[in-house]
Parts: structure tokens; sequence; C-alpha cells
């Protein structure tokens, strides 16, 4: 047997509006696919030359530059895995048989 912590969260999604179960998986599938991109982006800055990416007006500080970009599309990476994750408890609540929500 295990044990844990078990509850309930309440998760309100900002500005956000579906119709049908279907759009709720759309929009996880778009996420993903962002998700894909950003992950690519990643590879290829671990990847790169930073000679070959850096702008030549940041050649100086090419160490910073490349860490701002990195730090920057960890930071939409993490927001996707946040808003796939809440959309995905989202999907499970309406399979459970929850109604859609609308927003007002």
């Amino acid at each position: 047997m295990s044990w844990g912590i078990y509850f309930k969260p309440e998760i309100y999604l900002s500005r956000q509006s579906y119709s049908s179960k279907g759009e709720v998986e759309d929009r996880i599938n778009e996420i993903n696919k962002e998700i894909n991109n950003c992950e690519a982006e990643l590879k290829m800055f671990a990847s790169a030359n930073p000679k070959d990416i850096v702008p030549p007006d940041s050649i100086e500080e090419q160490i910073f530059w490349l860490n701002d970009q990195i730090n920057g599309s960890l930071d939409v990476y993490k927001e996707l895995l946040a808003d796939r994750h809440n959309l995905e408890l989202y999907l499970e609540y309406l399979d459970d048989g929850g109604e859609i929500v609308k927003s007002e």
C-alpha cells in the first residue's frame, strides 16, 4: 500500500474559454507543438557555436546574450508546461462528467 497526500486543486484558467471538450484537446495539442519548438530552440542553443548565433553587436558579451536567450526560452517553456498541466486537469474533470465551465 502506498501513502501520500490527496487534495483537490482549485484552478482558475485566466482569460480562457472553451465550448467543448474538443477545444480543450485542440489547445493541448497546440501547446504540445509550442513545447516542441521550445525544446528544439534550447537544443539549438546547447549545440551551436556562440559565434554563429550571437548578433555582431553582442559579440563582446556573447555569454550574457546567450544566457538571456536561454533564460527567456526556459521561462516560456515552464509557462507552457504549467498551462498544459492545468488544461489536462480540466480535461480530466470533463472526462469524469464535469460540465464545461463558461467564463463570465
